[in-house]
């Protein structure tokens, strides 16, 4: 599969300087998921918006985002309904 992971500003604000730029980033829309638990040694995971329709899911590691997950169907990030 390939996907297209447009606009390129979505890594450009995961560059910001701080966390809290990156949570407070209506673009990125920034959540908490609470339908998953989180792996052992991990605080939370987190799901944010790549694109219109895409979302990625991961977790925040000291300075870094490690991503698990971009899911192409925006709601199946979350996880089965």
């Amino acid at each position: 599969m390939h996907l297209q992971i447009e606009p390129p500003e979505f890594f450009e604000k995961l560059t910001q300087p701080t966390w809290n730029q990156v949570y407070r980033d209506k673009g990125l829309k920034w959540e908490k998921i609470h339908s998953i638990a989180a792996p052992k040694n991990i605080e939370a995971l987190y799901s944010f918006r790549v694109s219109k329709s895409i979302r990625g899911i991961g977790f925040r590691e000291n300075h870094f985002l490690r991503v698990l997950l971009i899911e192409p169907d925006h709601d199946a990030a979350y996880g089965k309904k």
